[in-house]
């Protein structure tokens, strides 16, 4: 899955990120574009080409994948270059996808969430697998799995109408990333409810989607959810996703979750 991501940022390079994405992404990927959601390649086709002179540029840094095999999710630093805008100052975000094993074999990318940074994201040298916790080995098939999460990610929605804080204390894993639209990614259980707590409830949340891997033990949800303003910052409403791990004891919580507003 990594290769295939390194393989899919050297696409880019040759033939500009619009083709490679068309090339690399799944027919099924969903993509979010203003106010709605829908076919990532539908959404893809219709936008101009990219000058030939710029550059999108990423790497994957950090990850996990289910025990299956076949579904898991990849994030690190990104930045774009055009020679003709602003003198070509780089523009620097933090990217995240989940990838999926199709019929043939091959990885492609099933949704990709991406945040624009004040600067450069710092992540450690080379990969790093997200830290291994006792995973869940129950007989759930995919289908009974993904009823599951979708109920976890409900709840966990439900609860951040109240308290967004208290919604995700207990949710997360130790290791959990928060990606915020112009922000640095904020990782660590205790990063993230810190930050959670200087933010009102939201006032809307809305689960729309569940998948989990073959093995029970991974998976993602994406929906849709608006927030009022705090202090300086501006309303906003969007969409979300989550990846989602799930332990021993059959419990889903929170590995990754990003906001992109619309």
């Amino acid at each position: 899955m990594v290769d295939t991501e390194r393989a899919f940022a050297a696409r880019a390079k040759m033939v500009g990120w619009k083709q490679a994405f068309l090339e690399y992404f799944a027919d099924s990927a969903i993509g979010f574009d203003g106010e709605t959601s829908g076919s990532a390649k539908d959404q893809l086709r219709p936008l101009p080409d990219p000058p030939k002179d710029m550059q999108l540029l990423w790497e994957p840094r950090y990850g996990d994948a289910a025990k299956s095999g076949e579904l898991g999710y990849l994030t690190g630093p990104s930045t774009n270059i055009n020679p003709a805008r602003n003198n070509g100052t780089p523009r620097y975000g933090t990217y995240a996808s989940v990838w999926k094993r199709q019929g043939d074999g091959s990885y492609k990318v099933v949704m990709d969430v991406g945040v624009t940074t004040p600067g450069p994201t710092t992540f450690a040298p080379g990969f790093t697998r997200a830290p291994l916790m006792p995973r869940y080995a129950g007989k759930d098939t995919p289908e009974a799995a993904a009823r599951s999460l979708r109920e976890a990610d409900a709840a966990l929605t439900r609860a951040a109408l109240v308290n967004r804080a208290a919604a995700y204390r207990g949710r997360l894993v130790s290791g959990a990333r928060l990606h915020l639209p112009n922000a640095q990614p904020l990782a660590g259980e205790g990063a993230v409810l810190a930050w959670l707590a200087t933010q009102p409830p939201l006032s809307i949340g809305e689960t729309r989607f569940a998948e989990a891997a073959r093995s029970a033990d991974l998976g993602y949800t994406w929906g849709a959810y608006a927030a009022p303003a705090a202090g300086s910052e501006a309303a906003q409403k969007g969409f979300y996703m989550r990846v989602w791990a799930r332990g021993a004891d059959g419990s889903w919580k929170v590995a990754l979750d990003v906001l992109q507003p619309q």
